[in-house]
């Protein structure tokens, strides 16, 4: 193909019903999604030169800046949008506690979308920016391009995932899952672990599931099974705790992704004969305020959930913010992993 074949194709794509995104416009330019927003913005950071090779692009594709990127850059709302996979459990409430806080101090108010109930999440989050001036998305509630598309018309800030061009605030959950199962191998001398949670889920806990594997790797140990691939509430615990039981082979210690998995945990097993921790360790993740409370208080993570919630309005709303702000964490040993009373601080 020649060059001025290979340049009509990119003119008239085979497939016509197909619109040319933003990130067509970046890869065809060779400039990053921010950069091709600001373009279609007029952005005067931009340089004559980098302006000129993406409006050839621009022109070259057709493409046509959508309605929603004007809204979400010039339009005033006094509203902050928020999108969740899901609107139950502590984390969520936590996560839009910590955003209202902002969100009274700026006098706006917040509007929350949670996506797993809806068919047309992508629509309905475009819908929603339209009428906001900021967006906080959670990781993994949209595809890669829909939340680079969103994140490149400015105010968006994606929370506890990743998406190129998209400034993020998380907590590192790998390095935390890490020391977690660091604790659980060294000090407790446990050799047959497993992971409960379903790593593809969300972004959260395909890191915690890394961290995991990270310290098992490192000391030269396998897992005892595969993860408990099922969700991340309190049933979904009980329900793992019972298929473990079925299986008549409980590991040494289970790694659950968060502390709602663990406390499900923690009602079921002993009800079906097993003692925790004498016959199998049980970890959470997030220390929700039940598990300092569980029988056994249970062994986990803090991580910052409130202050995730308003790092992210506060960058939704205009505040200067990093491309990748990491909150720190702590590991909690309380009574679940075999620690003593005494030993277990909060």
């Amino acid at each position: 193909m020649t060059e001025s074949q290979r340049g009509a194709s990119r003119r008239h794509p085979s497939n016509t019903s197909t619109r040319p995104t933003i990130r067509d416009i970046a890869r065809e330019a060779g400039v990053s999604v921010a950069t091709v927003s600001r373009v279609t913005h007029d952005d005067p950071r931009v340089i004559s030169e980098t302006k000129q090779r993406v409006q050839r692009a621009i022109d070259r594709l057709g493409y046509r800046p959508s309605a929603l990127g004007r809204a979400l850059s010039y339009q005033r709302t006094s509203t902050l949008g928020i999108v969740l996979p899901g609107l139950g459990g502590p984390y969520f409430a936590q996560l839009i506690e910590g955003a209202e806080s902002v969100a009274v101090q700026r006098g706006v108010v917040i509007n929350v979308l949670g996506t797993h109930l809806r068919p047309d999440a992508a629509d309905a989050v475009r819908r929603l920016a339209e009428r906001t001036d900021g967006l906080i998305i959670a990781g993994g509630t949209l595809p890669d391009d829909e939340l680079a598309a969103l994140a490149a018309t400015g105010r968006v800030i994606v929370v506890a995932g990743e998406v190129e061009g998209a400034p993020t605030v998380v907590t590192d959950g790998r390095r935390a899952a890490a020391e977690l199962t660091s604790h659980l191998a060294d000090v407790h001398g446990y050799r047959r672990m497993r992971f409960v949670g379903e790593p593809d889920g969300s972004p959260d806990t395909a890191w915690r599931y890394a961290g995991f594997c990270d310290a098992l790797a490192e000391r030269g140990l396998t897992e005892a099974g595969e993860p408990l691939r099922l969700g991340l509430d309190v049933r979904s615990g009980a329900v793992a705790a019972r298929l473990l039981h079925d299986e008549a082979d409980l590991p040494d210690a289970l790694v659950c992704a968060n502390d709602e998995l663990a406390i499900g945990m923690l009602a079921t097993l002993p009800g079906l004969g097993h003692r925790i921790p004498a016959d199998v360790a049980v970890t959470g993740f997030d220390d929700q305020s039940l598990a300092e409370i569980a029988s056994p208080r249970l062994t986990t993570v803090f991580q910052p959930t409130a202050e995730l919630g308003a790092r992210a309005a506060a960058g939704a709303l205009g505040d200067p913010i990093d491309d990748n702000t990491i909150l720190p964490t702590r590991l909690v040993v309380r009574e679940s992993c075999g620690c003593e009373p005494e030993h277990a601080p909060n």
